[in-house]
């Protein structure tokens, strides 16, 4: 029989451990004004994860990533993309929400790919759909613009990761929400190739 505690085998509860044990990080400048550090919700059994750039205003306040009407707007499209939402993990790239109109810069995001990287390693989503500029540019490792990202893959992690537009900015504009779209559709092709 196995001796080793339940919770070294169990990667949920590995991650909920890990997810209290940081907290009160401050690794880097973000965590200033920060009113919650903002994890990640889902299963980490996800054959998906749906990563964004930084935690939105609400996202602050409720500690969960996409919340409020980005997530609704969110929820709708995995469920176009016959993907029940227990099927999904959501997170992003940085845990902590950026002071007002200030994008976080690399020492910013070297200290948040730690977190990024360690709940990667427990959760098995193959696919990653990277969703806003900043975050697509984390994982292709590139300052190319998201026009220029999207409609590739890149790999991360031995993941493929797709970018595409962040739900926010899709509320304004509805041309978006057609490329956004193209782009999911484009992800479940990815998937049936899994």
């Amino acid at each position: 029989s196995n001796s080793s505690p339940a919770c070294e085998s169990n990667p949920a509860e590995i991650l909920a451990i890990y997810r209290e044990e940081i907290r009160f990080c401050e690794k880097c400048s973000l965590h200033i004004g920060r009113e919650k550090l903002v994890f990640g919700r889902g299963h980490v059994a996800a054959k998906i994860a749906f990563v964004g750039d930084f935690p939105s205003q609400l996202d602050d306040k409720s500690g969960e990533p996409f919340s409020g009407k980005d997530g609704a707007l969110l929820d709708k499209m995995i469920t176009a993309m016959k993907i029940r939402p227990e099927e999904s993990y959501l997170t992003q790239v940085f845990k902590c929400r950026p002071p007002a109109r200030e994008n976080p810069g690399q020492s910013h995001m070297d200290a948040c790919s730690t977190h990024l990287k360690f709940q990667f390693s427990k959760i098995l989503a193959p696919v990653i759909i990277a969703m806003g500029e900043l975050s697509a540019q984390y994982f292709a490792r590139s300052d190319a613009p998201l026009p220029i990202l999207r409609k590739q893959v890149f790999s991360w992690e031995g993941r493929k990761v797709i970018p595409t537009h962040h739900p926010r900015d899709l509320h304004e504009s509805p041309a978006k929400k057609k490329e956004a779209w193209e782009d999911l559709q484009f992800a479940m092709r990815e998937l049936e190739r899994q």
